[in-house]
């Protein structure tokens, strides 16, 4: 009798260190790391489903935008007409052609050139160089991705006032009624510059009160005055061309 009670307390025994054991080891597997299976590709657990819940655990790429560019338009007045097609003789324009005294055209380029705006009176001049100011200079070039000073005279000649000239800017001072004061210049006359050594190198389109209109080296199509200490320097003449 003795030994079988010693024989189940032994049993009893067995059975408490075994199970001891058992949940030791449970607790020592549970703290392994969890496979990859465990995890989503974008980041996020599985046991994580919740909106709010991924949102705070996975950390999604930041979207740029790009701005759209904005292309600053020519001031002109909107008279409804199409500009004068190149190659074409401007027409003689009626008292409803003329613009307005109050016109921003007309009071953009008073007021660069420090004149009354009644003095801006060819409108069809004074939009051909608001539709170019700015255009970069390109030596060679003809066109709104660069022209040089020759190329733009000429192209403001043929569109303005109907008129084919030469291309360089020595041959259209070899073409031209010579005039040796820059006080005797008029609207339209072509004003040259001897800005490298003794040749006629740079032309552009006399406007008035001493401002011309020209393609820069550096600034592109702009206006600029005869007073100015550089231009003063190297000024060549003015030439007339018959129109």
């Amino acid at each position: 009798m003795r030994a079988y009670i010693h024989f189940i307390l032994f049993v009893s025994l067995l059975s408490f260190v075994s199970c001891n054991t058992t949940q030791k080891s449970t607790a020592h597997h549970s703290r392994q790391p969890r496979f990859i299976d465990d995890i989503y590709m974008d980041g996020h657990n599985k046991n994580c489903t919740t909106t709010e819940c991924i949102d705070r655990s996975v950390k999604y790429p930041e979207q740029k935008t790009t701005a759209k560019r904005k292309i600053a338009k020519p001031v002109g007045p909107n008279t409804g007409k199409a500009p004068v097609a190149g190659g074409a003789k401007p027409k003689t324009r009626s008292d409803a052609d003329k613009p307005s005294e109050n016109n921003p055209l007309r009071d953009k380029y008073a007021g660069m050139m420090g004149v009354s705006n009644k003095d801006i009176d060819n409108y069809n001049l004074y939009r051909f160089i608001d539709a170019w100011y700015g255009v970069d200079y390109r030596m060679g070039g003809t066109d709104k991705d660069g022209i040089d000073c020759s190329g733009f005279v000429q192209k403001l000649y043929t569109e303005v006032f109907g008129l084919d000239l030469v291309r360089t800017s020595y041959e259209q001072f070899s073409n031209c009624e010579h005039l040796r004061k820059a006080d005797e210049a008029q609207e339209g006359d072509l004003v040259f510059f001897k800005t490298r050594g003794r040749r006629i190198s740079h032309v552009g389109v006399y406007l008035m009160n001493g401002y011309f209109v020209h393609a820069s080296t550096t600034q592109g199509i702009m206006i600029s005055s005869l007073k100015e200490e550089y231009w003063h320097r190297h000024f060549a003449g003015v030439g007339r061309i018959s129109k």
